[in-house]
């Protein structure tokens, strides 16, 4: 195996990196042009999960700034505190200094108090790893919401670029949902609904990352509205929209279904490679060692890869012994990446 720790980790991070990076000029954020996907844009794993990756990318975090500028209104800020404690993904001080950030810009609560439940620490670092010693050295003077949580950067500068969401691509449909049924759990389960076959209250709530109670609550009603239809088989229960009837509403006419990503699923298995490659020292793991560490996150991602809706296929690890496990790791992973980028996977 000729793949360096080093080689692996700055491939895999550009890659990941890429597609995020194609997640938020989806959604209105100021970037070069870019490869359309067929997924469903999820705001708060896709912003949660920002957090840490974007450290890497300081151009990205910026911009990814200067979108809730323009379109914070549309997060759901509770929603991305429960996901990033349940599901440990993102960095909590980030989320912290961004929600502390952003109640200068927005006028309603809701930032303030996802700032005041996230504790700041003592402790001082760079905010951009890419420049670990450059804080001590800035002549400029440190943000002060991000230097309050223990993160040191140089002042934000907002460029106004960020575009509004744009409702009418059917991969925003969690927006335009949220336009038409506020923010929260109703819109989100439509959202859900509109783009897929349907489910029971437990499997929506847990793709969603809300309550199950309150989503069987959301269901119910939804039925004896009459917007949803819904199947009994025993005591379970499986609600389903229709399409049609709701295409003129959330989806734009004569437009394709987008994909559903489980982007809860596909984060915490990212985050579990991601954590791994990174926590390495390539200048001391050999192959034995760099395959021992990628074989435990994989089997770590694994379930959630998956689980994540995303086509593609991961080769168990059994019968590959100590660093031959290497190559077959490598192959999945690039299958990973390929799929979310809508490209082949290499063979």
């Amino acid at each position: 195996m000729t793949t360096s720790v080093a080689a692996f980790r700055n491939e895999f991070s550009e890659k990941v990196l890429n597609f995020i990076w194609g997640q938020w000029c989806q959604i209105g954020v100021a970037g070069s042009a870019f490869q359309r996907s067929r997924w469903v844009v999820d705001p708060e794993p896709l912003l949660a999960f920002t957090t840490e990756v974007a450290r890497h990318d300081a151009r990205m975090f910026d911009e990814v700034l200067n979108w809730l500028v323009t379109n914070g209104q549309w997060i759901n800020t509770q929603r991305i505190s429960t996901i990033a404690k349940r599901d440990r993904i993102g960095a909590p001080a980030v989320i912290g200094a961004i929600a502390s950030w952003m109640s200068d810009h927005d006028r309603s609560m809701k930032w303030r108090g996802v700032a005041r439940h996230l504790i700041a620490t003592a402790r001082k670092e760079a905010l951009f790893f890419a420049q670990p010693n450059r804080p001590a050295a800035l002549d400029e003077q440190l943000e002060a919401h991000f230097e309050r949580y223990g993160l040191l950067r140089g002042p934000v500068h907002t460029r106004g670029m960020a575009k509004a969401v744009n409702m009418k691509d059917p991969l925003n449909v969690m927006f335009k949902s949220r336009a038409a049924f506020g923010i929260g759990i109703r819109a989100d389960v439509m959202a859900y609904l509109v783009t897929t076959d349907g489910g029971y209250a437990r499997q929506i709530a847990e793709i969603l990352g809300y309550n199950h109670m309150r989503v069987s609550e959301v269901l119910a009603g939804m039925a004896e509205a009459g917007m949803v239809t819904v199947h009994s088989a025993g005591r379970t229960k499986h609600y389903r929209a229709d399409r049609e009837q709701w295409q003129s509403v959330i989806l734009p006419k004569k437009s394709d279904t987008p994909t559903w990503l489980n982007w809860r699923s596909l984060t915490r298995g990212l985050t579990a490679i991601w954590r791994e490659v990174w926590v390495l020292d390539d200048t001391r793991a050999d192959a034995y060692v760099f395959s021992s560490k990628m074989r435990k996150a994989m089997q770590t991602a694994k379930d959630d890869l998956l689980n994540s809706g995303v086509p593609f296929a991961i080769e168990d690890d059994k019968g590959y012994l100590a660093e031959a496990y290497l190559p077959v790791f490598v192959n999945s992973v690039d299958g990973v990446l390929h799929a979310l980028a809508g490209r082949p996977q290499h063979t």
